[in-house]
């Protein structure tokens, strides 16, 4: 059975609470931008930065990374 994008990264939101870019790219989900503002629309709130800003190393700098600060519905 195939899952939906949308259901490997709220998978992906539950286990480690953040996605980011690179994830997503590698797990050939290419709307992350789009699952995250539609869960915006149901409530969920994230905190967002890059890697340079979170202090990551060089490589991952341009990695946009979204943390959940509250689950909606």
């Amino acid at each position: 059975m195939k899952t939906l994008q949308r259901e490997r990264v709220l998978a992906k939101l539950k286990k480690d609470n953040s996605v980011d870019n690179f994830w997503a790219i590698d797990n050939y989900i290419l709307r992350l931008g789009d699952i995250i503002f539609r869960l915006k629309k149901k409530g969920w709130k994230f905190e967002g930065n890059f890697g340079r800003q979170l202090g990551k190393p060089m490589g991952v700098w341009r990695n946009y990374y979204y943390k959940v600060v509250k689950v909606g519905k």
